[in-house]
């Protein structure tokens, strides 16, 4: 295919970038590289009623985040009315519109739509035939001026020179209404390829219900730009094999619409927090400390007296556990409060013992000679106790876990203890040794 391909991402600023149109966005933006053609933003906001400027920047903010760079644009509708009003006037010299006057007086301007059968050679259907009899003349711009989406977007997309129209097949319905203004102007039609759209884990399509569903969401929630760019990429098109983690650079190179399904795709949150995964595994440990903290101090931590190396070693001991960075502040959230949440059924299961009060002061009284308060120094302490009261490690382990994190799961406690330090590993050992009776839900210490 020649490198004259124009492909555009045309959203409408009504609201947050949602995951079906950062996957059109993608789609485009990966075929425009493909063929080393022009990818195009515009904005689509003629819709004066719910169009807002903080919904255009939320665009512009997540197709930044996602890498989707666009090499023309963004244009924008409401600075172009003159353009639709010119065009719309042609169609009236050529009686192939009319005004349209309503009881108040205002003046439309309505398409003609000529009876017999449209066809379109979809890229991803094949071929689609519309009756356009069924279709009744349509207004094309209305009485204050605003294009309606179907006459602007033709306008637009023909005096941009764009040669394929990439979009969800929500849109096939409109095709008919646009290829009418493609044939009456006498502008050279497009190609169109409708991708099916994104289905719920229930089989719905795709809503708040199944939880986030813009591109900022996913990003405040502590997503990979990139993870979820290799996961929308995948819903819908296959590179070709089984290869699930692929670079952006193996996608240009693959990505043909040939490949793109022709039934809908199913969002699968598992997934993508696999993928996700997968994608922090094989970030290096210092990138990841840099986001780390961005994150943590968006979230309301407080990183200002936190060094460094302290951030690097928490990094490192929860690099393999950890799928978002939320789930890591979720996991670690005991480290930089006082006040510690104790897990009902860990408490249960491992505080509740006959015995275990005594145990911890065992404990406590190890560890509080440990004056080099390092992994080795804590673990030749406690393992030295194990012999000399004649318990299992795990014994008392799990206690001490529970008592240090609140839950009965954590990374190696001797690292979690290190990253806590003496006096406040300490004191909250002390706390569950004398308040173990009283232990609800949220204790402050």
């Amino acid at each position: 295919m020649s490198s004259n391909v124009r492909v555009r991402f045309a959203p409408s600023p009504t609201g947050y970038l949602h995951i079906g149109g950062a996957r059109t966005a993608l789609f485009n933006w990966l075929f425009a590289r493909y063929n080393k053609g022009v990818f195009l933003l515009r904005i689509e906001d003629t819709d004066q009623q719910r169009s807002t400027e903080e919904a255009t920047q939320a665009i512009l903010d997540s197709m930044k985040w996602l890498g989707l760079d666009w090499d023309e644009g963004p244009y924008f509708q409401s600075q172009r009315l003159a353009i639709y009003k010119q065009y719309a006037e042609k169609l009236i010299e050529q009686g192939k519109a009319f005004y349209d006057t309503d009881a108040e007086g205002r003046k439309a301007i309505r398409f003609k739509m000529q009876d017999g059968i449209t066809e379109i050679n979809d890229l991803i259907h094949g071929t689609i035939t519309f009756d356009a009899s069924l279709i009744e003349d349509f207004v094309i711009l209305k009485a204050d001026g605003f294009p309606t989406y179907n006459f602007a977007c033709v306008v637009d997309d023909a005096d941009m020179g764009i040669t394929h129209i990439i979009r969800g097949d929500d849109h096939i319905s409109n095709t008919p209404k646009q290829i009418a203004l493609y044939k009456a102007f006498g502008f050279k039609m497009p190609e169109f390829a409708h991708i099916p759209m994104i289905l719920g884990e229930d089989g719905s399509r795709l809503s708040k219900r199944h939880g986030a569903t813009s591109v900022t969401e996913y990003r405040d929630r502590g997503y990979l730009p990139h993870a979820l760019v290799n996961f929308l990429a995948l819903l819908g098109w296959s590179p070709g094999n089984d290869q699930e983690i692929i670079s952006i650079t193996e996608m240009i190179e693959k990505f043909t619409l040939k490949r793109v399904n022709k039934t809908s795709a199913q969002f699968n949150n598992i997934k993508l927090d696999w993928m996700n995964g997968q994608y922090i595994k094989s970030t290096p440990v210092e990138q990841l400390t840099i986001d780390t903290k961005r994150f943590f101090e968006k979230s309301g931590i407080d990183m200002t007296n936190i060094p460094q190396a302290w951030l690097t070693n928490l990094v490192m001991l929860y690099h393999e556990r950890f799928k978002t960075f939320q789930d890591l502040l979720d996991q670690t959230r005991f480290l930089f409060t006082d006040a510690i949440e104790y897990d009902r059924a860990a408490v249960d299961k491992f505080l509740k013992k006959e015995g275990v009060v005594e145990l911890l002061k065992e404990v406590y009284s190890a560890i509080s000679l440990v004056d080099n308060f390092d992994k080795k120094n804590m673990e030749d302490s406690l393992r030295a106790l194990t012999v000399k009261i004649d318990v299992s490690f795990s014994r008392l382990a799990q206690p001490l876990r529970v008592s240090i994190t609140g839950k009965s799961v954590s990374a190696g406690i001797f690292e979690t203890m290190e990253l806590l330090g003496k006096e406040k590993a300490l004191k909250r050992l002390g706390y569950t040794i004398q308040n173990l009776c009283e232990i609800s839900e949220t204790i402050k210490l």
